[in-house]
């Protein structure tokens, strides 16, 4: 009998076995994604779209770079601070002091032209603003361009060549103290100059003349990427000088 009973025991265990591989076919197999589908695509979290002014009729003129496409040049933590923090802080408070002003419907070139020095602070801040939106379309994100035939012939006449002409701003930024820009400019006898402006002037309110290329000297510009190294600072920006824009800004006088 107890044999019988081991014997069915045995029965019912390969019974129960065969039935669980039967139904081997009714599972699902699921596939295990790819490493690839996880890897999530990285993104900057300094996008300039997102720089913009309260209010008023002065915005934010895009740059024609990303941050991250001039790391040669600026760290793009520094560059998104100086566009998003200090330039746009300026334009702000420009909209801010035109604002139920006769200049509110001017251009910020014909503010410039009309401000009289009793007005300074309209004149400091639409000088800040204009210094800054000429300075970004000075740089360029890659370092090929060149002076055209025109410009060329400027440079080679008042400089002497290309290369003095790059020593000269080299030479000037480095000795120039305190805040202020670095004008590349025509005056108004035709000779191409370079002339430091101190704080926010600019060539438009000194009717110096027309205005090419422009460097900014003020700290803020250099001192995080560069510490306080004025002269790694220009030889860093030099390859970058937008000739392109000098070459549109001496043809559309």
């Amino acid at each position: 009998m107890k044999r019988i009973k081991s014997f069915n025991l045995i029965l019912y265990f390969f019974v129960v076995l065969a039935a669980a591989c039967g139904k081997k076919s009714e599972r699902t197999e699921v596939e295990i994604p790819k490493r690839e589908t996880f890897i999530v695509e990285k993104k900057s979290v300094l996008g300039q779209e997102k720089v913009k002014t309260k209010q008023g009729p002065f915005d934010m003129p895009p740059l024609s770079f990303q941050y991250e496409e001039v790391e040669d040049l600026f760290k793009p933590e520094d560059l998104a601070f100086h566009y998003g923090e200090f330039h746009l802080n300026y334009a702000n408070r420009l909209n801010t002091a035109i604002h139920n002003s006769p200049f509110v419907t001017d251009s910020i070139v014909g503010i410039l032209t009309k401000v009289t020095p009793a007005q300074a602070e309209i004149s400091n801040l639409a000088g800040a603003y204009y210094n800054h939106n000429f300075f970004w379309q000075s740089i360029h994100k890659n370092t090929t361009t060149s002076p055209n035939a025109n410009l060329s012939a400027l440079i080679t006449s008042n400089f002497g060549s290309y290369n003095n002409l790059k020593a000269e701003i080299l030479r000037i930024s480095v000795e120039f103290e305190g805040s202020g820009w670095l004008w590349l400019l025509v005056d108004h006898r035709n000779n191409l100059t370079l002339i430091p402006t101190e704080n926010n002037a600019n060539p438009l309110t000194l009717r110096l003349g027309k205005p090419l290329l422009v460097i900014d000297l003020w700290e803020h510009a250099y001192l995080s990427s560069y510490k306080n190294d004025k002269e790694k600072y220009i030889k860093a920006l030099l390859p970058h000088l937008n000739w392109e824009f000098a070459n549109f800004q001496l043809e559309n006088k």
